[in-house]
């Protein structure tokens, strides 16, 4: 790179930097996916005040600890551990953390994109992806996401480096064990990306025809990329003292309700909130734009789509978009670039880059407020119980084990076989087990529409309101 290039990449990435800082500091408290922040945070104080073995996350609810389940690697979660270990306990550190990924996904991204769409293109593409809504927000969030696109598209980028060395005749096999370091730690921490297969299947008979299946350096790096990860989730299941995780992946294999409506409905609420409606429209008409020196960037949109409608859309968890959002940044990037070419475009591609940003904006902005029932439930928690008492909460998301410190049991779920239907068979099996308090969020219980439960609870334990509307009860 010149220094002009340098200097234009580095202010890309302070910008994106800069844009999140807003709320840098927040607890996991956001209306947007608290349950997943809350229980990611969890995990990296477990892992700094419990138990410092990095394949050992401990979570809050499900009993007291050790509470490990079977999960991806915890890379986020225990560098979180590690500043907390040496700063304290600030929020800060927990969100820097992601955010430091997402900006070295980004320069692995421009320069994968510079090679393909050259470097205008290419610094477009970045801004792109560091401004559509589900970047602004997700990657900052405390969750594992941003370390996924890192390990991914570094993966990814230095795959296509040894592929276009191996074509020149250089054995650069520290390309393709780098590949495949970071690729592993991808799937390990996100298993859908490993549709990336697809586009470099796409470099491989782009440049060498069938003559990729004889390089057995290749298929040492196919059995070392999947091989390592399929070790790890073998141990992890083992290791676990519950499989909650991978019963949700069970679950959603044997349902199968892709073609339902409530999946369209998934797609439709959250495909703009992911790209905006402009961008949306830009990844639309990029399409065609393509060329053939870029149609990599196409192949991986192709998989990518594959991915969204397959998995995402069976899951139906909205993060999981983001990794859409890579393919679709560079196309719109592209696109933008070409108009900025030409005398007739660029008035209409800085309009657009505006009115994007403008969108994006608005968003984003409402996923950042702050769960204010929550948080007076945490604080009355905090204030009525010790760190060491074990609680019941009446809610289906664990946030208030884990924003609270405490562990416990959420109750009326029945979402394991040994679970008693009654309920108040259930109540009765968390107290023998050490139960102290019941703490229903803001005095409801999940899944006790009438009312019935509640009642029940009132009639048979002491109650305690350190605030008007939020009790908590006695248990023994």
């Amino acid at each position: 790179m010149k220094k002009q290039e340098k200097i234009l990449l580095f202010f890309l990435l302070f910008i994106i930097a800069a844009v999140r800082l807003y709320h840098i500091g927040a607890p996991p408290l956001e209306i947007e996916e608290s349950w997943r922040q809350a229980d990611t945070e969890s995990m990296a104080w477990n892992f700094a005040n419990y138990d410092r073995n990095p394949f050992h996350p401990n979570l809050n609810y499900d009993g007291p600890l050790p509470n490990i389940p079977a999960l991806e690697i915890q890379v986020t979660t225990y560098v979180i551990s590690i500043l907390y270990r040496l700063f304290g306990h600030h929020y800060f550190f927990a969100r820097l953390v992601p955010l430091t990924f997402f900006i070295i996904s980004g320069l692995f991204l421009y320069l994968f994109a510079r090679n393909h769409m050259g470097k205008g293109a290419a610094a477009i593409g970045l801004a792109v992806y560091g401004l559509l809504p589900i970047n602004v927000y997700y990657s900052r969030a405390i969750m594992p996401e941003s370390a996924a696109l890192m390990f991914w598209i570094a993966g990814f980028y230095f795959f296509e480096k040894w592929v276009i060395h191996k074509k020149n005749c250089h054995q650069e096999k520290r390309y393709l064990i780098t590949s495949s370091i970071f690729l592993a730690f991808a799937i390990m921490t996100k298993p859908p990306v490993i549709v990336i297969a697809v586009p470099m299947l796409f470099l491989c008979f782009r440049h060498f025809k069938w003559g990729w299946a004889k390089f057995p350096e290749l298929w040492g790096y196919v059995l070392a990329t999947l091989g390592v990860p399929a070790v790890y989730y073998y141990l992890s299941g083992r290791i676990a003292e519950f499989k909650f995780t991978v019963g949700i992946t069970h679950s959603l294999i044997v349902q199968n309700d892709l073609f339902t409506l409530k999946t369209w409905q998934f797609f439709s609420d959250n495909i703009p909130r992911t790209l905006g409606l402009i961008g949306l429209l830009l990844v639309l008409i990029g399409v065609f734009s393509i060329t053939k020196k870029e149609i990599i960037i196409l192949v991986w949109f192709a998989a990518m789509l594959f991915e969204v409608i397959v998995f995402v859309g069976l899951i139906r968890s909205a993060y999981y978009l983001i990794f859409f959002a890579v393919p679709c940044s560079l196309l719109i990037g592209n696109l933008l670039y070409r108009m900025l070419s030409e005398p007739t475009g660029k008035i209409l591609a800085v309009l657009l880059i505006f009115v994007m940003t403008l969108e994006s904006l608005y968003q984003v902005k409402p996923m950042f407020k702050l769960n204010s029932v929550m948080q007076n439930q945490v604080e009355v928690v905090q204030r009525a119980t010790n760190p060491d008492d074990l609680l019941v909460v009446g809610a289906l998301e664990p946030c208030l084990l884990s924003l609270a410190d405490r562990r416990g049991w959420r109750y009326n779920l029945r979402i394991y076989e040994e679970t008693p239907v009654d309920p108040r068979q259930e109540l009765a099996g968390y107290i023998e087990k050490g139960a102290k308090y019941f703490v229903p969020i803001q005095g409801k219980i999940y899944g006790d529409e009438s009312g019935q439960l509640m009642r029940s609870i009132e009639e048979r334990y002491t109650k305690i309101e350190p605030v008007q509307g939020y009790p908590i009860f006695q248990l023994q």
